[in-house]
């Protein structure tokens, strides 16, 4: 029996069977590169949102109860709260009050700005120091009155740094206090206070008695009040510091100077308009001409 070689032509099958295969191979590839085109475009785009994210998070941003920082979408343009029920919470915690040593600007001013902070909040410290400066004028101006609010949340000792503040605001030093004490803090760290260090800034803010100053820092009343202020604050929703209330409006979270300038004029414009549309005709009190000709 004799073996014959492989013939090297391929069979009529065979050929079909390479054209098969090969057309496979290539649609194979094709399917491979779309998948490896999506996944960078997904990547990339990854990368373009955390940069985004991260761009955002150094201008709009607030501290947590837990101390931890999140970005928040900066509002834009901060409209007037149209919900009935908002509105009327946000008039209630606007005080006005004269005898108020937490507050700065006058009791007319058209603009109330109420501000919910914490000593120890890192994006508190940027507000106090970059922003509020920034509208000293707007309060000197009787434009803008700010008036501030205890939410000491944050790290252990944000309470006794509250304390301090209201022991500096018994002796009319509660705004040199606040200054002394931000103008200290790493704005993006969360400073921790002893008594002896909020003792050096009540000093550093001309507070005269300073043995008084740590009785009222310590006392019961003032731990309540800055207990029932936190804790006030956590009821009506807010959690993050800092939180502004500014007019008929809020804003949640650090934004820059320009921003809220633009914010406090919007508002100062609206509530200058409402007073002169809500303001009572004057009627005339000069005499009627009288219609008798003298002779």
């Amino acid at each position: 029996m004799s073996v014959q070689p492989p013939s090297a032509t391929p069979t009529p099958a065979q050929s079909r069977s390479n054209r098969v295969t090969v057309i496979t191979l290539v649609v194979i590839a094709v399917i491979l590169a779309v998948i490896a085109a999506l996944l960078l475009q997904n990547v990339a785009s990854r990368h373009r949102r955390g940069a985004e994210a991260t761009a955002q998070a150094s201008t709009s941003g607030s501290a947590s109860s837990d101390g931890s920082a999140t970005a928040v979408p900066e509002p834009t343009p901060a409209p007037p709260v149209p919900d009935p029920q908002t509105l009327e919470l946000i008039h209630s915690e606007t005080h006005r009050d004269p005898a108020d040593a937490q507050a700065k600007g006058g009791v007319d001013a058209p603009v109330v700005m109420v501000i919910y902070s914490d000593f120890a909040c890192p994006y508190c410290t940027q507000f106090a120091q970059n922003v509020e400066p920034e509208l000293a004028d707007l309060v000197d101006q009787g434009t803008l009155r700010i008036e501030w609010r205890d939410l000491a949340q944050i790290s252990p000792t944000s309470p006794l740094a509250a304390q301090a503040g209201r022991a500096a605001a018994r002796q009319g030093r509660f705004w040199e206090f606040h200054d002394a004490v931000y103008a200290a803090a790493d704005p993006q760290g969360h400073p921790e206070y002893t008594e002896d260090s909020l003792v050096a800034f009540a000093r550093k803010a001309g507070v005269a008695d300073i043995e008084r100053f740590r009785t009222d820092m310590n006392a019961p009343e003032t731990v309540t009040a800055v207990t029932e202020a936190t804790n006030h604050a956590h009821s009506i929703g807010i959690t993050g510091t800092p939180f502004m209330i500014v007019g008929e409006t809020f804003i949640s979270g650090y934004n820059n100077a320009d921003y809220m300038r633009a914010v406090i004029n919007s508002q100062a414009a609206k509530a200058r308009t409402s007073a002169t549309t809500s303001a009572p005709a004057r009627t005339s009190t000069a005499p009627a001409a009288s219609s008798a000709a003298t002779s």
